[in-house]
């Protein structure tokens, strides 16, 4: 049985169905199956603490996730930035619907064996947020 949950963010922002539809088909896609896949949105304090305590990085970030996966069977925890998400909103000039997809869709692709510390990398996980992205908007207004 696949299990996605969404843990500490609004339902009223995101349409959590339609995102865990598209995560199942770009799993799917992948060769893999999704076993058990939550994702959590936390505070800026208890991001830089997780940061520090499982990568020994002192800083903040977005985004961190913790794959679990046995051969393709997907199991992970991704933990996402309220605040780092809202900071980028502004930055990158998005929507916050849009960078909470983003995020959403980098854990995954990181549960599906992308990288992003190479500057190729980094163009091929932008290129697969996009799809994402597209594929969530579409199924939203077909849904409207």
């Amino acid at each position: 049985m696949q299990k996605i949950k969404f843990i500490g963010y609004s339902n009223s922002l995101i349409q959590n169905k339609i995102i865990a539809e598209t995560i199942v088909f770009f799993a799917n896609k992948s060769g893999f199956k999704i076993e058990k896949l939550e994702y959590n949105f936390v505070g800026l304090n208890t991001m830089r603490l997780m940061n520090v305590n499982f990568l020994n990085h002192d800083n903040h970030t977005d985004i961190l996730t913790f794959d679990y996966s046995e051969e393709k069977n997907l199991i992970a925890e991704v933990y996402i930035s309220l605040s780092m998400m809202r900071e980028n909103a502004k930055k990158y000039n998005q929507s916050i619907e849009n960078e909470c997809i983003r995020l959403i869709s980098h854990g995954l692709f990181h549960c599906l064996g992308y990288k992003d510390k190479t500057p190729d990398e980094k163009v091929t996980m932008r290129e697969l947020e996009e799809e994402f992205i597209f594929a969530v908007s579409r199924e939203t207004n077909q849904n409207v």
